[in-house]
């Protein structure tokens, strides 16, 4: 019997020891929850960082390189402590360059491991100063692609998980990237709060109205995948209603609720005249309520997108534990487990 048939300790054999086996126990521990959330993070953020730096920006471009890195670190430190063997995260690329037409979990080794390197070269080169406009722009857009590829392939990797059906929603990878642009954007306001310059006022001017359009994003995306939910499997109505039940997923869409109206009511044209701005030392800012409100929305909307990520892994979760089945990755020739390439055990 292969890995994923054998079976559990202390169980007996029989027809019904590979539902023991696989079911009894989650997918994924909390760790996996935090290291999709810095990953989104971290990808958006250097997403943003990177279109910046084509604007020619330089404070935010710097402090935002920095906190891109942090952010790619822990994402992969928590990954390894999911895992429990990190050295198998050593080798892991290499290991999954086989797979990479095949598997979404692949793909997404290949693309964080991208974004650690480019965010890393990409830091360096702004602490130091060297290297060049043109190379700093290449090394830039390089991290925009891994960022971009890195905040989505776990919406399509759970989207091509056959054996878990709530997570077979094409509505994923769109809440996914839309959850990075806003907690992305948060982060860099609050980056920009601190930067006195010109330059900070007008990061935090645009970072105000980004903010409000992810949240719009984020709470059309949350609507798309609740109203295609397939209730022709009856777990994915088990998983529906489990999730509508918990405090959680109603904090998740009240925090973001508040992040509409606030950064809305400071961006929608009917209050504009909050968001002319002010004469601060010379620099046109936002009035320092607004300002302070906005840091605030900020670390609301943090929260908000660390439940998104938390929720949508939780739900699946469940039904998949009540549910007779295996979370298989179709690929060319057969079906690849959740946890494939033996990074757990």
């Amino acid at each position: 019997m292969s890995l994923y048939t054998a079976p559990a300790p202390n169980t007996p054999y029989g027809i019904q020891t590979p539902l023991l086996q696989i079911n009894q126990y989650p997918l994924w521990s909390g760790y996996v929850e935090l290291a999709l959330y810095f990953t989104e993070l971290a990808g958006m953020l250097m997403v943003i960082i990177a279109l910046l730096e084509v604007a020619k920006f330089k404070s935010i471009t710097k402090s935002g390189s920095i906190a891109t890195f942090i952010a790619s670190v822990l994402a992969l430190g928590f990954f390894a402590a999911d895992l429990g063997r990190p050295e198998e995260g050593i080798f892991a690329p290499i290991r999954a360059i086989q797979f990479f037409p095949y598997s979404w979990m692949a793909r997404g080794v290949i693309f964080v491991s991208g974004l650690l390197l480019f965010s890393f070269v990409y830091m360096v080169m702004k602490i130091l100063n060297k290297g060049g406009r043109i190379t700093t722009l290449v090394v830039a857009i390089l991290g925009l692609f891994a960022g971009i590829f890195s905040t989505t392939y776990s919406g399509f990797e759970l989207a091509a998980t056959t054996g878990v059906p709530f997570w077979n929603n094409g509505a994923i990878p769109l809440l996914y990237l839309s959850d990075g642009v806003f907690v992305a954007t948060a982060l860099a306001y609050i980056l920009a709060f601190f930067i006195k310059s010109e330059e900070g006022a007008r990061v935090r001017f645009l970072m105000v109205r980004l903010q409000f359009y992810s949240s719009i994003a984020v709470l059309s995306s949350w609507f798309l995948f609740m109203a295609t939910v397939n209730y022709l499997y009856v777990f994915n109505q088990v998983a529906f209603y489990y999730m509508l039940s918990t405090s959680s997923f109603a904090l998740d869409i009240g925090l973001t609720g508040i992040v509409v109206v606030l950064s809305g009511f400071s961006t929608m044209p009917t209050f504009g005249f909050l968001m002319k701005g002010v004469q601060i030392g010379g620099i046109m800012d936002l009035p320092s309520t607004i300002k302070y409100i906005m840091l605030a929305t900020a670390i609301i909307a943090l929260i908000a997108g660390f439940l998104t990520r938390a929720d949508i892994l939780l739900a699946g979760q469940y039904a998949y534990q009540l549910a007779p089945m295996t979370p298989f990755q179709l690929t060319n020739s057969q079906p690849v487990p959740i946890g494939a390439f033996g990074w757990r055990g």
